[in-house]
């Protein structure tokens, strides 16, 4: 984990990042936690749109920048693809960012289940596995995030009660609004 005035651009590379190790054992020794939000639509799946998904286009920018290894080299998502992650400390849009890395470890592509998996690598503030995927659950279209994991590095598990685990919940809460009202947008537009 490295910290930076997000102005500067990432000081992590991705050849770099490709090289670290995933930072954890088994994952599903990890404490689980999912979170949805209902998009406010019926399946089937397959006839919204949700290629922003595979984008990464998931935390606000006032939350999270990001470079991506697929969107570098200028094609489609695909396991093994390092994300450069940019967390912004405080999340105004500004000020420091929090680098470190994941990998994209799974691609979910079922017929009621459609998204992506990444597992954190060596230096990151977390330790696991994160699923995000669209789901077609008793006919309603639902958005989830799914994870195994715990604070990683030993500044997030000083403050793992204080401020990690709520930084987190506030996170992921504004990831899911993110997504719904994008998934709205997408929609609307193209539908």
């Amino acid at each position: 984990m490295r910290l930076r005035p997000c102005i500067l651009g990432p000081s992590i590379r991705l050849e770099e990042a490709k090289a670290l190790a995933r930072n954890f054992g088994d994952a599903h020794a990890l404490p689980e936690n999912t979170s949805s939000v209902g998009l406010g639509v019926t399946g089937p799946l397959l006839k919204w749109h949700t290629d922003f998904l595979f984008e990464y286009a998931i935390f606000p920018a006032s939350i999270m920048r990001f470079d991506a290894e697929w969107q570098k080299e200028k094609r489609k998502m695909a396991v093994g693809d390092v994300i450069l992650q940019r967390a912004v400390i405080p999340p105004i849009g500004f000020g420091f960012c929090l680098e470190f890395a994941v990998r994209i470890c799974a691609l979910i592509e079922e017929k009621s289940r459609l998204g992506f998996a990444y597992e954190t690598l060596s230096g990151h503030a977390e330790s696991g596995i994160s699923e995000f995927y669209f789901e077609e659950k008793g006919g309603e279209v639902i958005f989830t995030i799914h994870t195994f994991s715990q604070p990683g590095h030993w500044t997030s598990r000083i403050g793992r009660r204080l401020f990690t685990l709520p930084y987190q919940a506030w996170c992921t809460r504004r990831a899911l609004e993110n997504v719904q009202r994008r998934f709205q947008d997408e929609n609307n537009e193209k539908g």
